[in-house]
């Protein structure tokens, strides 16, 4: 186990397309694609688990779900585990459609798993369905039913769509793997009410880089979570490590928390709440990736500390601006970039950007104080003593912090 990692995330997607008029219409919707890996080195449950869980923080974490989708619906792979509630699916049933994948069981755990996803209003599409007697009993719980030409024998395609329809009139039928004019005849002709693949828009991979958190600060934070800790607790934990801090501010802008800006971890914390909380901490915990370098980590840290330090009426906010003008740094990234995804309200970005307040001003004295820029830390009201014994004190809480880190 290790400290946050840097790591590029990669997301694929492709539309989904909608019949009009005997003809392709509009876009209606997304399916998000595995991307880090060949998706045919995914060699067991676990595989598909834990590519699920990194598309899921990735699209909700690090990329922000509007930017993946702006206000279509993501079709989103679900092994079994996400279907029984054995792991948490995104809380924005509005923004998912459950892809029932064509290699679990339609079992009664199952069949329950899904009739509750419907309940807390997700919708629910069969994956590939190619006509199996054995899956018939999860149509009429489906919104769409998935038919993979690619695996149907050539004439086939008429017959498993008006089974489909037999079974569950109410769903939309969904041709994907449609990748010619001939192909696309075909779904036309059997009546496909939606159709997928490279003949209308091939797959989309977008890339950005993030860090990842450490497998050592989720766990801590998932038992901190059970035991029912104050919120004060939670928040120190979560700050404790760039990468989980990152996330949980982006979490709690986006459509899957709050929908609106924060303004602090803390903030964060309190208005996602334990449940939803722990649920996308779960996912992170899924996902794998590099090592990010100890000094890195510490820099992060401390120029957090000290700035929250220097500003103890505004604790928190101070930490935040410190620890995203940092992240930024390590990332290589824009900083109004990184301020733009981690969903912090303006008086943060504006802190972090212009050194608008008194919080701009803490964050400037101590930039300046790591390269070394005395002139630089008095003009901003500061005192290089002060803002000398502020550093030493948050780096000395860093170094503690990233050794704990490090498992």
């Amino acid at each position: 186990m290790s400290t946050s990692s840097l790591s590029t995330v990669l997301v694929g997607r492709q539309g989904i397309h909608e019949i009009e008029r005997g003809g392709v219409g509009g876009l209606v919707g997304y399916e998000l694609l595995f991307r880090q890996l060949p998706i045919d080195s995914l060699r067991d449950e676990h595989d598909h688990e834990a590519a699920t869980a990194q598309v899921l923080s990735a699209v909700f974490g690090d990329f922000g779900v509007d930017d993946i989708s702006g206000r279509l619906p993501l079709f989103v792979n679900a092994p079994r585990a996400y279907l029984v509630g054995d792991l948490p699916l995104p809380d924005v049933p509005e923004r998912v459609v459950v892809e029932v994948l064509e290699h679990v069981g339609v079992d009664d755990e199952v069949l329950a798993g899904v009739e509750r996803l419907r309940a807390q209003g997700y919708r629910i599409a069969a994956d590939d369905w190619d006509g199996d007697p054995a899956r018939e009993p999860l149509l009429p719980l489906c919104d769409v039913v998935k038919i993979d030409m690619s695996l149907l024998a050539p004439g086939r395609l008429l017959q498993v769509v008006e089974r489909a329809r037999a079974v569950v009139p109410t769903a939309q039928v969904l041709v994907e793997r449609v990748e010619s004019e001939l192909d696309l005849e075909l779904a036309l002709a059997a009546g496909a009410d939606l159709v997928q693949g490279f003949l209308l828009d091939r797959p989309r991979t977008v890339s950005t880089s993030t860090l990842t958190p450490s497998e050592v600060a989720c766990v801590r934070l998932l038992a901190a979570l059970a035991a029912e800790a104050e919120a004060e607790e939670v928040e120190r934990l979560v700050a404790s490590d760039p990468g989980l801090a990152l996330r949980v501010l982006r979490t709690a802008s986006s459509p899957a928390g709050v929908g609106r800006p924060v303004r602090s971890v803390l903030q964060a914390v309190v208005l996602l709440g334990p449940r939803i909380l722990s649920a996308w901490v779960v996912l992170m915990v899924m996902g794998g990736s590099r090592r990010v370098p100890r000094e890195n980590v510490v820099t992060m840290l401390a120029r957090a500390g000290a700035c929250a330090a220097l500003e103890p009426g505004h604790r928190d906010i101070a930490y935040t601006a410190g620890l995203l003008s940092a992240v930024a740094e390590v990332l290589g990234a824009d900083p109004a970039d990184t301020l733009r995804s981690s969903g912090v309200d303006a008086a943060v970005a504006e802190a972090v950007l212009e050194g608008a307040g008194q919080v701009g001003s803490a964050l400037r004295a101590v930039v300046a104080h790591e390269r070394g820029a005395p002139q630089v830390v008095m003009s901003n009201g500061y005192t290089p003593f002060e803002v000398s014994l502020a550093y030493l004190g948050a780096l000395k809480e860093a170094v503690r912090t990233s050794s704990a880190l490090d498992g």
